[in-house]
């Protein structure tokens, strides 16, 4: 969201004040520390309170520092609370409390006329309902607490407090661990001092819970989307730009956001905070600019980071202007059908066709509906596949086993001698004329080997009868990553290199970019456009492979 320089300036003030006063509180408490406890080791040092105060005033800044509104209420509470404790000991004192004490009452006011200044600045919302969530679960936690210190001194009392504690002197000790209101009874035993030690922490745990709840992103609660997705289809129908356009449609697990012409729209997922576009803006190129200023402005508010997933190179503009940075992530395998002619007479594919053929083998391809005899064979080649090392289903930008999904396009099979389905692929619906887009290509275990080949064989020459002339082969991740697009090479490349070097064990990057290769594709980069740096890159990943998940 766009701010004016001043008003920048101010909230940016704002929050080192508070992150400078947060160490200041800290740094106090250690000196304090150091003093009463000259001579000993460290590990008699205890949390205080004011050390608690000045760890939550840093995170306070923190929250400053990303706008968030209810960062700023609670720093007008903080300092009010400090200006309410201070002004009656400056009336009560003035001969006595001196220039220091002016000082100190002059922060908070300070910072309340600068709060109140940059009151419009501070606009990115938290998720309230996490907070009420949490503040139901920390009460709980504080009740078992309650009881467990009510419990505990109670029955620990004589032997090692040496006093005799009642069940109300128990209660008030409990509530008041830190001793603000009294002399915090003295352990005289190691188990006393578990016990106490064990007590704070559970109740300092529940307190830092709500607290950090209370500023935790907007949560997107899925609503129906069947209205906005239509509306997305027909703008993917007028403005066909992806050959995986049709991802932005299924899985069902998109939220479509349009600019105020609804002339161009984005199909995103958030989960742990993270926008997760599926590629390219779509619809009318020209309203894109607006889009993503106003999507943008969305995530702020939200405090999303945004992130484009698997977009290409002919919006490098686009998103560098509006402050992204472009990793390339592999690179994806495009075959010209008609340039493959000749590529096909290959001894390879020569010797592929030539074997299957003599065993009795065949590919058909056969048009939806699908009968329920045939999903529910390709439902058990799917399971054998998914048994084999590294297999699984994967949802958001790819397609996995469901009966909704294989029945919106062709699906090629491939038979045995005796006519039963050996494999399949299925061919995905695409917007543009000449295009296509498979997505499963999945084989029992008793086919042969190179049944992949054979069947891909089957489904071009299919393809070719129907007019195609490009199929899209699929992405092979990392593939390319060390050719980067220009000299600036990032610690994120270097760690893409080193995981496409010696991540074969556990996913063969190599082996599925050699066997694209074999049909002589052309290979387009893709990459994902994110704000930020490394920090955001590895959040970026870590929201994408919780979202491909299929729960």
């Amino acid at each position: 969201m766009q701010q004016s320089r001043p008003s920048l300036l101010l909230t940016r003030l704002v929050a080192f004040i508070v992150l400078v006063y947060g160490l200041e509180v800290v740094a106090d408490s250690l000196l304090r520390q150091l003093q009463v406890h000259r001579g000993h080791t460290i590990d008699l040092f205890l949390i205080s309170v004011p050390q608690i105060a000045g760890l939550g005033l840093l995170y306070l800044g923190t929250l400053l520092l990303r706008r968030k509104r209810n960062a700023w209420a609670a720093a007008i509470a903080v300092f009010s609370v400090l200006f309410l404790f201070e002004l009656p000991r400056l009336l009560a004192s003035r001969n006595t409390y001196g220039v220091r004490g002016w000082e100190r009452l002059l922060l908070p006011i300070l910072m309340l006329v600068l709060l109140l200044l940059t009151r419009n600045a501070f606009t990115v919302k938290s998720d309230v309902r996490s907070f009420r969530q949490a503040l139901r679960i920390s009460l709980v936690v504080l009740l078992v607490a309650f009881l467990y210190g009510v419990g505990g001194f109670s029955l620990l009392d004589d032997h090692d407090f040496h006093q005799e504690i009642s069940l109300i002197t128990a209660a008030h000790y409990t509530i008041d661990q830190f001793g603000l209101t009294t002399n915090h009874p003295v352990a005289h035993t190691r188990r006393a001092r578990y016990f106490l030690d064990s007590l704070s922490v559970i109740s300092v745990t529940a307190v830092v819970y709500t607290a950090i709840s209370l500023f935790e992103p907007i949560r997107v609660r899925f609503a129906n989307q069947v209205i906005q997705r239509s509306h997305a289809a027909r703008l993917l129908t007028q403005y066909p730009s992806d050959l995986d356009d049709y991802f932005k449609l299924w899985p069902h697990d998109k939220l479509y956001y349009f600019d105020e012409s609804g002339e161009a729209g984005v199909a995103y997922h958030v989960t742990r905070g993270t926008a997760l576009v599926v590629s390219n803006p779509f619809g009318n190129p020209k309203q894109f600019k607006p889009l993503m200023k106003s999507f943008l402005e969305l995530c702020f508010v939200n405090d999303w980071v945004p992130a484009f997933i698997h977009v290409d190179s002919k919006h490098r503009t686009l998103y560098e202007e509006t402050g992204f940075r472009l990793q390339k992530i592999g690179e994806e395998a495009v075959l010209d059908l008609w340039a493959f002619e000749p590529i096909k007479a290959d001894k390879y594919f020569r010797q592929i066709r030539n074997r299957f053929e003599r065993i009795g083998y065949s590919v058909e391809v056969v048009i939806p509906p699908h009968s329920g005899q045939v999903i529910a064979r390709l439902q058990e080649i799917s399971l054998e596949w998914l048994e084999r090392p590294g297999r699984a289903e994967r949802g958001f930008m790819l397609g996995y086993f469901n009966e909704t999904y294989l029945q919106a396009a062709p699906l090629a099979l491939l038979h045995d001698e005796n006519g039963r389905i050996q494999g399949f692929l299925n061919l995905v619906p695409t917007f543009e004329a000449g295009t296509a887009n498979y997505d499963l290509l999945r084989c029992a275990n008793d086919a042969p080997g190179n049944a992949n080949d054979f069947l891909m064989l089957g489904t071009i020459e299919y393809l070719k009868t129907q007019g195609v002339r490009t199929l899209n082969l699929g992405l092979c991740p990392l593939s390319g990553v060390d050719e980067p697009d220009s000299d600036d090479t990032t610690l994120v490349d270097q760690a893409l290199r080193f995981v496409y070097a010696n991540g074969d064990r556990l996913y063969s990057f190599s082996g599925l970019r050699k066997f694209k290769s074999k049909y002589q594709p052309t290979w387009e980069p893709r990459y994902i456009a994110y704000p930020g740096r490394l920090r955001t890159f590895t959040r970026v990943v870590t929201a994408l492979n919780r979202a491909m998940k299929v729960k």
